[in-house]
């Protein structure tokens, strides 16, 4: 257990966000062979994204001292560096390549609040990836996070995050579809510790079969119906979520991992660290984009929602 504010190492992307919003349901969209439609926003707005920066968000608002390991092109933003220093974000593992373009995400809601995204994840990893990264887990870290990214890169970060000996949690998101089932099984195989939204624990399953049931740890969040897990040492159990105004879901899903994370790295027991991790995703669900929200009035929430108090990093 952890009672300050924990060194927390995570890996990923940094991107930026562009959001729009369409005011129909994307269900009542024409259906016919292909894709090919189009559809007129209401609105559209750019945010700082890229999951392992939103975890790291989070996880600085919440006392810890989070470094994301992450790659950009020679167009990352100075705004979004300036963005990172002003909550005091450690940026020392942002590694400016020789590439044009840093990751991007166009993510469109429709009034239901489902989802379409287009990701693309940036510079291809240097042929030194391992290396750099092995160099920078060597300044110390308590934990890590293994934000989604390229199958290679997961991979590769989670052979050295075992080598130094550093405890991490393996979230590979969106980015499951790019796996292939012999790579999923080999992340997997690597892990301890796995959290997965509904749709990609089926994917998962689909590809490692059994080899899921070994992990220490599997969580599976499922928005609006909570989340579950089933561990190792301490058997199944079910949280569910806190009830929200819907402004924009982009970014609930990284905004539970901080929550959630931050409690259990304090001692809390899955239990009550999916309740802070529901706490955070309700109040980052009534914000729009995933790095505008505050955290100032958390404890309240949290009381009002479970009768318990928030758990707190100490001064």
């Amino acid at each position: 257990m952890i009672t300050r504010g924990a060194r927390v190492l995570l890996t990923g992307t940094l991107a930026v966000d562009h959001i729009g919003h369409y005011a129909g349901e994307f269900a009542e969209l024409p259906r016919h062979p292909g894709i090919n439609l189009a559809v007129q926003l209401s609105g559209i707005e750019r945010r700082f994204g890229g999951c392992a920066m939103n975890i790291a968000y989070t996880l600085r608002l919440l006392g810890h001292r989070p470094a994301p390991f992450v790659l950009v092109g020679q167009d990352c933003d100075a705004d979004y560096l300036a963005h990172l220093r002003a909550i005091d974000l450690d940026t020392s593992g942002v590694s400016r390549l020789d590439a044009p373009h840093g990751a991007r995400a166009f993510v469109f809601t429709d009034r239901e609040g489902s989802q379409f995204t287009a990701f693309f994840g940036g510079p291809s990893p240097p042929a030194d990836f391992s290396v750099r990264l092995e160099a920078f887990a060597r300044a110390g870290f308590d934990y890590a996070v293994l934000a989604p990214d390229v199958p290679d890169n997961m991979i590769a970060a989670a052979k050295v995050l075992r080598a130094q000996g550093v405890p991490f949690l393996t979230d590979p998101g969106q980015n499951i579809t790019d796996f292939s089932s012999a790579a999923a099984r080999q992340l997997v195989g690597l892990s301890t510790a796995v959290i997965v939204n509904a749709f990609e624990h089926d994917t998962l399953r689909d590809m490692v079969g059994d080899a899921l049931d070994a992990l220490d740890l599997l969580v599976v969040t499922e928005g609006a119906q909570g989340a579950r897990w089933r561990c190792g040492a301490d058997g199944q159990g079910h949280q569910p979520a806190v009830p929200a105004k819907v402004v924009d879901p982009t970014g609930c899903g990284d905004a539970w991992r901080g929550g959630f994370v931050h409690a259990r790295l304090l001692g809390a027991d899955l239990a009550a660290a999916a309740r802070a991790g529901a706490t955070v995703a309700g109040i980052v669900l009534e914000a729009v984009g995933t790095q505008s929200h505050r955290l100032d009035d958390i404890a309240r929430r949290h009381r009002a929602a479970w009768g318990e108090a928030f758990p707190a990093v100490s001064a």
